[in-house]
């Protein structure tokens, strides 16, 4: 395969007699001139010097004479000339739009486009909208425009930016003026400065004549950089090399080949040419299910090929359009492949210490000050710092010793000096009072030293260079604010951080050019690869998503050609052909997952390499496509399979009794809850009654969730008739206008940690009283109604075989007597199947009937509590109670024949959960794990 840069260098090499010294080659990135040198040792017959390789960035750097600022700079400087305008806003509510603001600047100057007549035209355009009512075709884009941005159209935000668009021209000019006067710009207004002064017939400083220029290898150039490279074209003979296939650039409905038929600069076209048509390649399309199979699926390729004849790990490159699959990758390639060369650089916004940092930023945000004026915080914020595993390694003792003493004393805000009293100084630094939210900074660079200390003594290189990184940009933002001499809030200080540490990686150790190549799609300009393995080929990814925030609507962009999503795919679809346009095998990989981001909605590249590109070229694509489920998910997820004698050991010494046991053995009871969860899992039972696994609790409750809101409503029931022998129509009412009272009363008790409802709470509670009427109200229907028990605890000792006892146990919500009947009753808050089960098996085998078996079961524990007298189990399902009661086995009561056929039953399946022979495995019902606490353990998240 010759590659664009090998066959740049022979033509350079020919033309100049192998003397390329006077050469200064320009590409779109740096890295592209590491393999020209690499190009340039393989062809040279002798040695030579090389040429000057620079990136079209550094090229118009070198003779601007400006300095480019960094964004906070340039965000600070925008608001000095803001403030002339509005001076009583703050930073921080300029800021969010200020950034949106400068990027629109830097296109408007990239693009050369007059600032007045578009600002003229943003600001008509939204007087025309106010003033009259047209068609909503003609207002569509700026509609959405205010849609996406100002979502309230009473917000200070939308207001704010209203009166500020009739000053954007001002604002633009002034702005422009003050960083010239102090020889600064940003990257657009850099580039125009150049490019107008070529448009004026000025002079450029800095450029040396007596170089010969080339530039390769780009596609969409900004007007600017048109201006610029055709200048040096015109008037230094340079040369400029493009690199295409005729399939995307002669059809014109091809989006990859957009920028070259518009022919404004190509005039010899070099080079185009016929890679598609002219070589055999092999396409593979492949699907997986989230970013995990996809890293082991490219790890499975990698291997494959390196069992070929041929197979050179430097001509095979993984592509990476998303960086966070960057460390599945790398955990995935095969030991096979010895030498890998990433060319991304870890991202350090994927760290723990990030992840410390946004906790540490979470706790401060809604920390609020008591009427002491002392802090309390957040008890979540709390938990989510100290659970963090870089303060568990330092502090783990002095955690482990509050969260003791906090779950004896929950609370919901937690006051500073809980956190403050007999602590180390290192876990007082984590919740020390701040006087104001310009120590932030500091307090941050305080608690990271103190990590960076014990990361270094541990030697811990990476998690201590990223440390270090964090320690260092926040030094440099704690300066730059200070030089600001700007009072900025928590948010914006954390926005200022996250833009910083968002471009900044840790670059990976070896040799760059040797090895398995793993890079970013842009990364790959001008490169190119045998062997081609792009993952999460999804749409919102390749093409990348093209909302990128803009005060300047869709249309409005149009007319003045600012880049638009249109021009963004077309780069992308420009990128990515280019790349398979040389390579032999190519492999496909998108994201099967529809929930997951940038998931299940595979590219528009995927469907037009299958129904374009194969159909012009049928001969010579050939394509394969799969959905890889079976393969990869085995190496994923292995079952889990527990089994054994010393489990159904474990079994026996937990739960079987002899005769002479009483209640005070220590044996455990088998509640309907085991049993259900047995029929739903039998590995699910295995980790929560065997291994006594549990889902780590929410340490406080903070909201009335699901089975709190069940606890209420029992508790409250209880409250209400409690005392009461009998229900009739002269204290029905009575017992109706204690509701209120029996049901905050319930509240206080089962939610202690919260002492006044609010929000969500309070809506709840009302749904709460509602369906209380409701249990109310179907008994004032039934009266005469005699209360047995209410939350009765019962037990049943069940004999097995002789000499061998379990245990049934569990609490009845409600036994009472209605015309001579028992009835066993059940609360009910959620949904119930009020169809009676078909037959005794699907009772013991379907989960959907787990609140009958419990029913039923309740029955069988409690009949000889009420000999003589009909039994009738049933549920009070509140969610439908206009249904009235749902009795098991309708209007009448249950039959002696069916708890005899129950009763064997369940002896089987108590003996089956016994038994050595018993397989503990996962449910093949993979939709029963969605809610499951153990499912992280199965790999079935």
């Amino acid at each position: 395969m010759q590659t664009f840069l090998s066959r740049l260098i022979l033509e350079l090499v020919e033309k100049n007699n192998g003397d390329l010294s006077a050469h200064k080659i320009v590409f779109p990135t740096r890295r592209a001139g590491l393999f020209l040198k690499k190009e340039l040792v393989k062809t040279a017959s002798k040695p030579c010097w090389l040429p000057e390789v620079v990136s079209i960035e550094d090229f118009i750097h070198s003779f601007s004479g400006h300095i480019i600022p960094d964004d906070i700079w340039l965000q600070f400087r925008l608001y000095d000339v803001y403030k002339k305008y509005f001076p009583a806003e703050s930073f921080d509510s300029f800021y969010p739009w200020g950034q949106i603001l400068l990027r629109d600047f830097d296109e408007i100057d990239r693009y050369l486009q007059d600032h007045k007549a578009v600002f003229k035209v943003l600001k008509d355009y939204r007087e025309i909208e106010e003033a009259f009512q047209l068609e909503e075709d003609d207002l569509k884009s700026l509609r959405e425009f205010w849609k996406i941005y100002f979502k309230d159209s009473s917000s200070p935000l939308r207001s704010e930016f209203m009166s500020t668009w009739k000053h954007l021209s001002e604002i633009y000019s002034e702005f422009r003026c003050m960083l010239l006067k102090e020889s600064k710009a940003y990257e657009g207004l850099s580039q125009r400065l150049i490019a107008e002064k070529i448009l004026a017939g000025q002079n450029i400083d800095g450029i040396d004549e007596s170089r010969k220029y080339v530039f390769a290898g780009f596609y969409a150039l900004t007007a600017a950089e048109h201006v610029i490279v055709d200048h040096f074209i015109q008037n230094y003979r340079a040369s400029i090399y493009w690199d295409a296939d005729t399939w995307y650039v002669d059809q014109e409905h091809q989006e990859a080949g957009t920028f070259f038929r518009k022919k404004d600069m190509i005039k010899d076209f070099k080079w185009k040419g016929k890679y598609f048509s002219d070589s055999v390649k092999e396409v593979e399309i492949a699907g997986l299910p989230l970013m995990i199979g996809q890293a082991k699926y490219a790890g499975e390729i990698v291997e494959r090929l390196s069992k070929g004849q041929n197979f050179n790990p430097e001509n095979t490159a993984i592509v990476l359009p998303d960086e966070n699959l960057l460390i599945p990758v790398l955990n995935s390639i095969p030991p096979s492949v010895e030498r890998i060369n990433v060319t991304m650089g870890y991202p350090i916004r994927s760290s723990p210490s990030f992840h410390l940092m946004e906790a540490l930023i979470s706790l401060r945000r809604n920390e609020r000050k008591n009427g002491g004026g002392k802090s309390e915080y957040y008890f979540r914020d709390v938990m989510k710092v100290i659970n963090h595993p870089f303060i568990r390694s330092i502090c783990g003792f002095e955690i482990a010793e509050f969260k003791k003493l906090y779950s004896e004393n929950a609370q919901i805000r937690i006051p500073s000096n809980r956190m403050l009293s007999n602590r180390s100084e290192t876990f007082k630094m984590l919740f020390r009072e701040l006087d104001d939210t310009g120590r932030i900074s500091e307090w941050l660079a305080g608690i990271l030293l103190v990590i960076l200390k014990q990361q270094s003594d541990q030697n811990d290189k990476l998690e201590a260079e990223i440390t270090g990184r964090y320690y260092t940009l926040l030094r440099n933002l704690q300066v730059s604010l200070e030089d600001e001499d700007e009072d900025v809030g928590i948010d914006t200080f954390w926005q200022l951080f996250r833009e910083l540490s968002s471009k900044v990686r840790i670059p990976f150790s070896g040799e760059p050019l040797s090895g398995l190549q793993v890079m970013g799609f842009l990364e790959t300009r001008v490169l190119d690869f045998e062997n081609v393995i792009m993952l999460s080929v999804n749409e919102d990814l390749l093409p990348a998503s093209g909302n990128k925030p803009s005060f300047i609507p869709f249309n409005i962009r149009k007319s003045f050609s600012l880049p638009t999503y249109e021009e963004q795919h077309s780069v992308s679809a420009y990128h990515f052909y280019r790349l398979l346009q040389r390579a032999s095998k190519v492999f496909l990989v998108y994201n099967t997952e529809s929930k997951a981001i940038a998931g299940g909605d595979v590219s528009r590249f995927i469907y037009q390499v299958e129904h374009e590109l194969v159909n012009d070229y049928p001969e010579n694509i050939r394509l394969t496509k799969k959905i890889v489920s079976s393969g990869v998910q085995k190496d994923l997820v292995d079952p889990i399979i527990v089994q054994g004698e010393h489990i159904a050991k474990l079994i026996e010494e937990r739960y079987i009794q002899d005769a002479s046991s009483d209640g005070d053995t220590g044996k455990k009871g088998l509640s309907p809850s085991a049993f259900n969860t047995y029929i739903t899992c039998k590995l699910k039972f295995y980790f929560r009654y065997i291994a006594k696994l549990k889902e780590e609790e929410e340490e406080t409750p903070e909201e009335i969730e699901a089975a709190g809101f069940g606890s209420i409503l029992h508790k409250a029931m209880e409250l209400l008739y409690k005392g009461i022998d009998e229900l009739s129509e002269s204290n029905i009412n009575n017992i109706a206008a204690t509701a209120d009272e029996a049901l905050d009363k319930a509240i206080a008790e089962e939610f202690a940690s919260v002492k006044n409802l609010e929000g969500k709470n309070i809506l709840l509670r009302k749904v709460l009283r509602e369906l209380i009427k409701k249990v109310i109200n179907e008994d004032r229907n039934n009266v005469p109604v005699s209360l047995l028990a209410l939350e009765k605890p019962v037990n049943l000792k069940l004999e097995l075989a002789k000499g061998r006892y379990v245990s049934l146990s569990g609490i009845i919500d409600r036994i009472d007597r209605r015309n001579g009947e028992v009835r066993i009753l059940d609360y009910k808050t959620g949904n119930v199947e009020r169809k009676k089960f078909p037959d005794m098996v699907a009772l013991f085998t379907d989960p959907k009937y787990k609140e009958q078996f419990q029913a039923l079961l309740y029955a069988f524990i409690v009949r000889d509590h009420y000999p003589g007298l009909p039994l009738r189990p049933g549920l009070i399902t509140l969610k439908n109670m206009s249904q009235g009661i749902f009795f098991l086995n309708g209007d009448d009561p249950i039959s002696p024949g069916m708890i005899n056929e129950f009763s064997v039953m369940l002896k089987q399946l108590i003996n089956e959960i016994m038994s050595p022979e018993t397989s503990f495995s996962q449910t093949v019902e993979k939709d029963r794990c969605a809610w499951c606490e153990f499912k992280s353990i199965c790999n079935r998240e």
